[in-house]
C-alpha cells in the first residue's frame, strides 16, 4: 500500500506525469479512509527489489484556510500523541507564553516555542518513537515536530492533524500539521517555524504517522531490507508550480 502519489485539493493541482510501480502484478489506486489517494498491488513472483518512481507537477497556493466540515477524531489522542505528563507541561508552557499579551495566535507561538526549545537531531529518535518521548529526549526531527505540535494542539482543544509530503529543498519527504480553524485546516510547518507556503506538495494526513505511511506491506522469504529514498522539488515558474520526482527502492 502506497501513500506517495499527491492528490488533488483546495491548495493543490496535481498533474501527474509518471506512476511507475515495479515489480506488481498489478495496481489499483483508491481513497484511504482518510480521503489519502493510496496505490495497492502484489507481485507473486520471486524478486530482490521493489521500487517505485512518481513525477510529475503541482499548482499550489500557499497559507490559505481549505474549508471543510471537522472530523471528530483530529480532538482526540492517537498512538503516537498520548496527552502524557510531557505534553501537559508543553502546553502548560505555551499557555503562559500566550497570556503574555503576545500579538501571535495560540497555534503560532505553540510553533515558535517548539521551534526555539526542541532540537533538531537525526538519527536519535525512529518511526516508533511518540510526542512523549522525542519531548523526553529533547531532540528529533519533522516528525517528532509534527507529533508534538498535534498531541500540544489537541491537548489544548485545538483540532489538529499530521501532515506527510514534500517541501523544496528537502531531498526527502517531510512533516507538518494543519490545526482546525475558521472552519477548515491550515497547515504550519513547527520544524522550520513557517506556514505552510506554495512550496509545500501534500501526499497525505491523518491522526499521526501511523495513518501517513508512505509505503507499507509485507514480503515472504528469508531475506534482509534495506530502503532508500530520494526526492527532488523544483520551482518551475513565477506562479510558484512545483515539479516534483520521488523515488524509493527496498
Amino acid at each position: 500500500a502506497l501513500r506517495c502519489v499527491p492528490g488533488d485539493s483546495l491548495r493543490q493541482k496535481i498533474t501527474l506525469e509518471k506512476c511507475l510501480v515495479t515489480p506488481a502484478d498489478y495496481t489499483s489506486a483508491s481513497s484511504d479512509g482518510f480521503g489519502n489517494l493510496k496505490i495497492s498491488g502484489c507481485c507473486r513472483a520471486p524478486h530482490d527489489t521493489f521500487g517505485y518512481c512518481i513525477a510529475g507537477t503541482a499548482e499550489t497556493k500557499g497559507m490559505i484556510v481549505q474549508k471543510c466540515p471537522l472530523h471528530p477524531m483530529y480532538r482526540y489522542p492517537s498512538q503516537y500523541t498520548q496527552f502524557e505528563p510531557e505534553i501537559a507541561e508543553i502546553a502548560e508552557k505555551i499557555k503562559t507564553e500566550c497570556r503574555k499579551g503576545a500579538l501571535e495566535t495560540t497555534m503560532e507561538k505553540a510553533v515558535d516555542y517548539l521551534y526555539t526549545h526542541f532540537e533538531y537531531v537525526p538519527g536519535v529518535t525512529d518511526v516508533e518513537t511518540t510526542a512523549a518521548g522525542a519531548l523526553r529526549l529533547g531532540r528529533g526531527v519533522c516528525q517528532d515536530y509534527a507529533h508534538i505540535m498535534t498531541a500540544v494542539m489537541r491537548y489544548m482543544g485545538i483540532p489538529a492533524r499530521y501532515v506527510n509530503g514534500l517541501m523544496i529543498g528537502e531531498g526527502a519527504t517531510h512533516a507538518w500539521v494543519e490545526i482546525y480553524t475558521d472552519g477548515g485546516w491550515y497547515g504550519l510547518d513547527p520544524t522550520n517555524d513557517l506556514h505552510i507556503d506554495d512550496y509545500y506538495i501534500k501526499l497525505a494526513h491523518g491522526r499521526d504517522y501511523g495513518d501517513c505511511v508512505v509505503d507499507r506491506g509485507i514480503f515472504l522469504g528469508n531475506a534482509a531490507q534495506e530502503q532508500k529514498i530520494y526526492v527532488n522539488v523544483e520551482e518551475i515558474s513565477d506562479g510558484r508550480d512545483s515539479s516534483f520526482n520521488g523515488a524509493a527502492g527496498g
